[in-house]
Parts: C-alpha cells; structure tokens; sequence
C-alpha cells in the first residue's frame, strides 16, 4: 500500500529538522559482540537482523545514524526503523537473504513529483552514461561507480531519474543529485577525486518530516541494558531432545516485543516436523510420551525464569505435572507449553522494547535467555520456594523400546516425589510501587522411568 506524502517547503523542513534531531551527549560504548549498538549521536540503537544487516553493508556512510528505534508502521505492518538517509524494513514474506531490505524511499518521497528529470528516457541522454532499460534512465560513470561498489540493487534500488541540480535542504546549496528506488545520490564537488564526493543524500530525514507517526517515533531512547536472565541445563538428555532444544532456541533468539504488547510463546511459530523438529519425549496427559518437538519446555522454562527475572507481567504461565529434575535447582519456577492449549505469555509493560537473545549451548548442555529493554529501575527479589503435602513416588516404570541397541538401557525420568510449592516474586520501583505473586505448583508423584532394548530384564 502507498503512503501519500505533502512536500514541506525547504526552509520550512531544514528548521524543523534542526530543531528535531539535536545530538544528545554521548555516552560509554557498549562492548562488541551484543546483539545490539547504541548511538548516543541520536539516542537510538539498532538490533539483532538489523544490526547485522547495516554492520555489513557499511551502514554508517549509506544510511547514517538511527533517527528511531524499530516500530510497526501502522500503513504497511512492517516492522521499521529511520535512519538519517533512508528507511529499513523487517520483510518475513521474502526470502531469507531479503529479511532486512531497504525500503522505497525515493519512491516515496519523489511520488507524483512533476519534473523532467523523472520521465522515463528512451536511451541515455548523453555519451558514456550506462542506460538502465528497466526504468528509462541513465547514470553517469561517477555515479555509477558508487552504485556498483556500494550494493547496488540491494542498497540503491534503480535509478527513476536523470541527473540534475536540486537545492539541498540542509545546507541551502545546490547540488548534481540523481533519485534511485530507495536513495538519492548526491556529487560533493568540494571533495572531488576522493570517495567523499559522491554520497547518499538524508531521504530518512526528509521522510520523517512528512510522516507525523514516524516523527512520534524520534524522541531519544534511554540505552538497551540487560533486564534479566537466566540458564538452565540439559545434561543427559537423549539425542532427539538436545536436537529440538537447539531448534526452539534458535527461533527465539532475536524477538522483539513492542512496548504494551502481550507476547505469546506458541505464537512464535511452527513446533512441526516440517519446520525441523523431531520426535521426543514430553509429558502428555500426565505420562510420558513420545510427541514431536519433545524437550520444548527446556526452552519455555528458560524464556519464563528470563521474564520472571526481569519483572514483567506474566499473564499466562503453566507448571509441569511432575518435578522435572533438569528445573529442580529451583522448585515451582518452571513453564509448560503444548499446542494449541497450554501456552506461556507475557506483557511487556517496560518504557520501550524488549529483546530476547537466546543461545543453547550443546557442549555444555545449557540454554540460556537474555531480556534487554530500557531499565525503569525496577528490581526483583524471591522469596521460597517452600514446599508442603509430600507424596512418595511408586515403582520404576519400564518400557520396551525396539529402537534401542542389545542390552541398552535410559533413563528417561529420574523419579520425584510430589508437592506442593509456593515461590513469591516481588517487584519494586524507584518510586516505591510494588507487584507482588506467587508462583503456586502442584507436582504429582513421578515414578523413575527407563527404556530398554533387546536383552535386558526390566527391573535388573
């Protein structure tokens, strides 16, 4: 869907831009290797795909600095952020190389402009300029140059003009411009003979001039800090569990919740064979069965504690049946999920987004989640967990697994006994605002559970 857009007169929009994108002072760098940069030239941050994207593709000379954080744009649904010289977007409906894309702004920002240099030409307009069929215009050799060694296609889109002489907003000079899908190039002709003299003209800037929701999204934003935490281990899990541990966590790893937003863990996507799960083990119906994407809650339980540990409001949250003993260290503090019915969800009720960065390491059998946002300054303590009403647990159940090896025996379930648990969670602000709940467990009795193969005698 196209955006309409109202020029602004340049003296009208070069005030505005003055007054709007005052540099704040900077601050202490973060350290390299976090999913995240902050730029205290404008108070905003890049993150996860987009980082990556820009960090590679020389963002600071062809976008320049973050003018917002990353936002849903209520025109298109995308997921956004402004740079000073063009727009990027979150684009999962194309191929993956294609996630991170630079949107159309000299599209947007050029549409309807009536100019001569916008008609499309039947062939170059003068010697030596290289004649781009696919939109009717022609580019000189310096432009050129700068076009294929900077992206290209990727970054630069074609070009939908001819060159020509336009009045910079900014500096009130005129400059040999030429508008491409998504930027505009411009010729510096005091750096002439360097790589100064060709650069990308502030189209992010100018764009967000003329869209009031954008320009809402502009104040500066405190910096990303980590929230909270957590890690949970996994040793001695079968094959097919560390398999669909290491699935779930990658597809976590990088999800951002807008401020206000509820977040659902089942909604994050497809937990199906089709999308590179496998069978395991999970408990269903209060036994043990095999079902696809077994090992899941290892991943729902690290994501809960993280929240937990950052303070946000849990909305929706289910205990497992039994003690599991890879969550045991802290009784009453773990998260089912099995689709569609039981879910974990969560509200983001920080100042700004939060970030989850999730790795699961396999050769030290641990997964762990890391909430970064903006710190309101909030803290959490526990009180517990306290236990009560202790069942005693039966006999060990074995059952006969022919895909097993002669002789070969697991252990599946290292048995508990059941009870009941309460562990508290207290929130307090800076302004002395306080959350208090209980997190309440009902743990059933959990018999030891073995699979064996050819050759072996139960109970032996």
């Amino acid at each position: 869907m196209r955006t309409f857009t109202r020029f602004v007169p340049a003296l009208v929009l070069a005030l505005l831009l003055s007054v709007i994108f005052v540099p704040i002072q900077p601050t202490q760098a973060q350290p390299a290797g976090l999913p995240f940069r902050y730029f205290p030239e404008t108070g905003h941050s890049i993150t996860f795909a987009i980082k990556t994207f820009y960090e590679a593709n020389n963002g600071i000379a062809l976008l320049g600095y973050p003018l917002t954080e990353q936002y849903v744009d209520p025109t298109t649904g995308l997921t956004v952020q402004h740079f000073e010289k063009g727009r990027v977007e979150l684009r999962p409906d194309l191929p993956a190389d294609f996630y991170v894309t630079v949107s159309n702004a000299g599209r947007e920002l050029t549409y309807g402009r009536a100019h001569w240099a916008f008609e499309a030409q039947a062939g170059p307009l003068h010697e030596g300029y290289y004649y781009f069929a696919e939109t009717g215009h022609s580019v000189n050799p310096t432009f050129l140059n700068f076009w294929q060694s900077n992206g290209a296609l990727r970054m630069f889109g074609y070009p939908i003009s001819e060159e020509f002489y336009e009045i910079n907003i900014n500096t009130g000079t005129q400059r040999l411009v030429q508008y491409f899908e998504k930027v505009r190039l411009e010729y510096l002709p005091e750096y002439a003979g360097t790589y100064s003299a060709v650069q990308t003209g502030q189209l992010g800037r100018e764009w967000l001039i003329n869209d009031p929701y954008a320009l809402a999204q502009t104040q500066a934003a405190p910096e990303i800090g980590l929230l909270g935490t957590a890690t949970t281990g996994y040793a001695a899990s079968i094959e097919e569990r560390i398999h669909n541990i290491a699935r779930a966590t990658e597809m976590f790893n990088g999800v951002v919740v807008p401020q206000g937003a509820q977040y659902s863990f089942l909604a994050q996507g497809d937990f199906s064979e089709a999308n590179g799960f496998v069978e395991g083990y999970a408990i269903v119906g209060g036994e043990l069965a095999k079902v696809t994407g077994g090992g899941l809650c290892q991943v729902s339980t690290t994501f809960f504690r993280a929240i937990s540990n950052a303070g946000l409001q849990i909305t929706e949250r289910h205990a497992h049946s039994f003690v599991i003993d890879f969550y045991e260290n802290i009784l009453g503090f773990d998260a089912t999920v099995f689709s569609p019915w039981v879910d974990f969800k969560f509200v983001n009720d920080t100042p700004g987004p939060i970030y989850v960065f999730a790795s699961a390491d396999t050769a030290n059998a641990t997964v762990t989640f890391s909430i970064w946002g903006y710190n309101d300054g909030r803290s959490v303590s526990y009180d517990g967990p306290y236990t009560s009403n202790y069942r005693a647990p039966g006999s060990a159940v074995w059952r006969y697994d022919p895909d097993l090896a002669y002789g070969q025996v697991q252990q599946l379930v290292h048995g508990r006994g059941g009870m009941d648990v309460n562990y508290t969670r207290y929130i307090t602000w800076p302004n002395g605002a306080t959350r208090t709940n209980t997190y309440t467990t009902n743990y059933l009795p959990w018999e030891d559970f073995y699979l064996y193969g050819p050759g072996v005698t139960p109970g032996s």
